[in-house]
C-alpha cells in the first residue's frame, strides 16, 4: 500500500527511451494492449499513423496464420498490407564498411510469408478477382522463388509445375500487344505483376539448369534486396535511379521455330498447350551480357517515344535518359539507349533499345525491352521485364530478361548457353 509520504509511480514518468526499449521486445498484440491503457492526445499525434499501421499489420498476420475460413476481402486486405509493408521499408543504410543494415519491416514480412505459406496457397474461385491476383503475384515476384518448400522432392515438383505455367504465359504472343504497351503492363498503364512474376520465374528456373558456377551467378534475390538504394554504387539527386555503372543482364529465348510451333501449330495437342514444354527435348537459350550505362540528355537519344500519361506526372523524379554499350561472350558490342521513369502507379520503369551490332537508323534493326524495378528505387533485386522487336510485327520473337547492377570491379565471366 502506498502511504501519503510515498510518491505514486506512474509508468509515463519513466524516460520515453526506456519505455520504447521495453516495447521493442513485445509482440504487436502486447503493444496494442499497452496502448489501450493510455489516453492519447490526438492534437499531438504524428502525421504517420503508426497505430493504424500496427493494427493493420497485426490483422494481416493473423489472417495469414489462420489459413482456413479466410474470406476473400480478408485475404485481399492482408495482401494489400503486406505489399505496403514492403514498399514502406526504410531505404538501405550502409555502415562505414559499406554493409547494409537489415530492415526490420522486411525481416518481419519475410518471416510471416515463409511461416504461413500464404503465397503458395492456390487462388480460390472466390479470390480470383484481378486485384487479389496482382497483389499475390507482386509479392511472389519480390520473393523470387526464395520461398520454395524445404523438402527437395516437393520443391522440385512445385518449381517444375510453376516453370511450365510461366513459360506458357511468357511465350504466349497474345500477351504482347498495343493495349499492354508491348510489355508486362495492364490496359490502364499499371504494371501487370502476374506477367512480371512469370518472366522472373522463367529466368530463374533456367539459371538453375546452368552448368558449374553459372547456376550461382544470379541476381540478388529475396525481399531484403527489394529495399530502396540497396544496389551497389551511389545514387544522387541527378542520378536518382543509380543508372550509371556496370550491369549484368540475363536474356532467355526460344528457337524461333519452337516459338512459332507453340503459338500456331497443332504440335503437343494444339496451340499454346502446356504439353509443349513437357517434352524433354525442348531447350531455351540463356545469355549473360554485360552493360555499361551513363546518363545523357534527351536530345542525345535517337529513339524515344514519349508517353503522354507519364509525361504529365508531377514527380520529384524526372525521367532519366541513358546510353551505353552491351557486350556478350563473343566480344561483340552493341549500343544501348533508353530511359527510366516513374509509372502512373508509382513503379520504376526501364525501357531499352538495343542496336544490333551497331546498326544505324533503320528501326527494324532494333530490339526493345521494357522492365520494372523489383521493390524500391535502385534496389539490388534489379529489373525484370520482356524484350521484343521495336516494330512489333505479328509473330515477332519475345522473351524475358533480368537486369541487375554489379560493383564496378565485378569480373564475372559472360555466357551463352543453349
Amino acid at each position: 500500500m502506498t502511504t501519503a509520504s510515498e510518491p505514486v509511480v506512474n509508468l509515463l514518468s519513466f524516460p520515453p527511451e526506456i519505455i520504447h526499449h521495453i516495447l521493442v521486445f513485445c509482440q504487436p498484440t502486447d503493444v496494442a494492449t499497452f496502448a489501450k491503457t493510455l489516453v492519447v492526445d490526438e492534437a499531438s499525434a504524428e502525421p504517420f499513423n503508426w497505430k493504424d499501421v500496427l493494427q493493420r499489420r497485426t490483422e494481416a498476420e493473423l489472417i495469414a496464420r489462420r489459413a482456413q475460413n479466410v474470406e476473400s476481402h480478408e485475404r485481399r486486405r492482408a495482401l494489400e498490407t503486406f505489399v505496403t509493408a514492403a514498399l514502406q521499408a526504410l531505404p538501405a543504410i550502409k555502415n562505414s564498411e559499406e554493409k547494409e543494415q537489415p530492415s526490420s519491416n522486411l525481416q518481419w514480412l519475410d518471416r510471416v510469408l515463409r511461416e504461413t505459406h500464404m503465397l503458395s496457397q492456390p487462388i480460390l474461385q472466390t479470390d480470383s478477382d484481378s486485384e487479389t491476383i496482382q497483389l499475390r503475384s507482386r509479392l511472389r515476384a519480390y520473393v523470387s522463388l526464395t520461398h520454395d518448400p524445404s523438402d527437395e522432392e516437393e520443391s522440385t515438383k512445385v518449381v517444375a509445375a510453376r516453370r511450365i505455367e510461366s513459360r506458357c504465359f511468357v511465350y504466349d504472343i497474345r500477351n504482347y500487344k498495343p493495349i499492354t504497351h508491348w510489355g508486362p503492363f495492364l490496359a490502364n498503364g499499371f504494371v501487370n505483376w502476374q506477367h512480371i512474376e512469370h518472366l522472373g520465374n522463367v529466368v530463374l528456373t533456367n539459371l538453375r539448369e546452368l552448368p558449374g558456377s553459372w547456376a550461382t551467378t544470379v541476381p540478388s534475390l529475396g525481399l531484403e534486396n527489394t529495399q530502396a538504394f540497396s544496389a551497389p554504387g551511389p545514387c544522387s539527386d541527378i542520378d536518382w535511379a543509380g543508372v550509371e555503372g556496370t550491369w549484368r543482364r540475363y536474356v532467355c529465348f526460344m528457337d524461333y521455330r519452337d516459338l512459332f510451333a507453340f503459338n500456331y501449330s497443332n504440335v503437343a495437342h494444339g496451340p499454346r498447350n502446356a504439353e509443349f514444354f513437357r517434352d524433354s527435348r525442348f531447350r531455351e537459350a540463356t545469355r549473360l551480357i554485360e552493360i555499361k550505362l551513363y546518363l545523357v540528355s534527351r536530345s542525345q537519344l535517337r529513339f524515344y517515344t514519349p508517353s503522354p500519361d507519364l509525361e504529365d506526372l508531377k514527380t520529384r523524379y524526372p525521367t532519366l535518359f541513358f546510353c551505353g554499350v552491351s557486350r556478350g561472350v563473343s566480344g561483340n558490342e552493341a549500343k544501348v539507349e533508353g530511359n527510366v521513369c516513374i509509372g502512373i502507379d508509382g513503379t520504376i520503369r526501364w525501357t531499352f533499345y538495343d542496336l544490333i551490332q551497331g546498326a544505324v537508323h533503320d528501326l527494324s534493326t532494333l530490339w526493345c525491352s521494357k522492365g520494372v524495378q523489383l521493390g524500391g528505387i535502385a534496389s539490388a533485386a534489379g529489373i525484370v521485364g520482356s524484350w521484343g522487336t521495336s516494330v512489333h510485327d505479328q509473330g515477332d520473337p519475345v522473351g524475358p530478361f533480368w537486369l541487375w547492377k554489379v560493383p564496378p570491379a565485378h569480373s564475372g565471366a559472360l555466357m551463352d548457353f543453349t
